[in-house]
């Protein structure tokens, strides 16, 4: 549930933040600050790349309990 509970917020907060964000960026009329919206974007993207390689876990096609142990489970 808190896993759910994040990314609700999560969504709430980049789909109402972004929008209001690049709008604020396009209202200066700046194309360098529209530029620079955009590189911290794509930075953002690849961080993500790299967090995704370094920890990801190859969870394709399998379910959710041979990817990880459920949390009721004792051992």
């Amino acid at each position: 549930m808190a896993i759910a509970l994040f990314y609700a917020f999560v969504t709430l907060a980049g789909g109402v933040g972004a929008p209001i964000l690049f709008g604020s960026i396009i209202g200066t009329g700046s194309r360098t600050a529209l530029l620079a919206g955009y590189l911290v974007g794509a930075a953002l993207m690849i961080l993500g790349a790299i967090v995704e390689a370094w920890i990801g876990v190859d969870a394709e096609r399998k379910s959710l309990e041979h990817v990880a142990t459920p949390l009721s489970c004792r051992e």
